[in-house]
């Protein structure tokens, strides 16, 4: 086994994982952190940002936002971190796999970002609705027959009289 082979208690990822870690740092500047390097299949839900233990920390605070889409002037304020005061948020966002998300950050300490993948269930949920809808309709259908049935012994039984 080579270098990388895996360590014992160690996990690794295969196709069928439904979920997984991720992590990113954004460090202050003009420049945007963008989520992804490359389009991806999966929602990335952004669960934590916290002050990178790397470096000075400093007492202005550093102020987290998102843009999502091509405009990357539109940006929404997701935390504002502070050494001794605020040194993590939890947070509970999830990005799609076809958004352009990038990260932008005022302040002087950089920011770690945690979350998880997730399988887009779009196309399993419209499946499940689907199936749901054809079963609906089925039973509605029985119903309806079993309604006929029971009508027409009715009709049956007075003409008999």
């Amino acid at each position: 086994r080579g270098r990388l082979g895996r360590r014992r208690g160690q996990h690794t990822r295969s196709t069928h994982t439904m979920s997984g870690f991720w992590g990113l740092e954004v460090k202050p500047g003009a420049k945007p952190t963008p989520l992804r390097k490359q389009p991806g299949e999966m929602v990335m839900v952004l669960k934590q940002a916290a002050l990178a233990p790397t470096g000075k920390l400093s007492a202005d605070p550093s102020v987290l936002s998102v843009s999502v889409g091509s405009d990357t002037n539109e940006r929404f304020v997701l935390c504002h971190l502070a050494s001794g005061k605020c040194e993590q948020w939890a947070i509970d966002l999830g990005f799609g796999p076809d958004e352009e998300v990038n990260f932008h950050l005022t302040g002087k300490c950089a920011v770690h970002l945690t979350g998880f993948y997730e399988m887009d269930d779009d196309s399993d949920d419209e499946d499940e609705m689907d199936s749901e809808e054809e079963e609906m309709a089925r039973m509605q259908g029985e119903a309806m027959e079993e309604d006929e049935d029971e009508e027409s012994g009715e009709e049956e039984e007075g003409e008999e009289e």
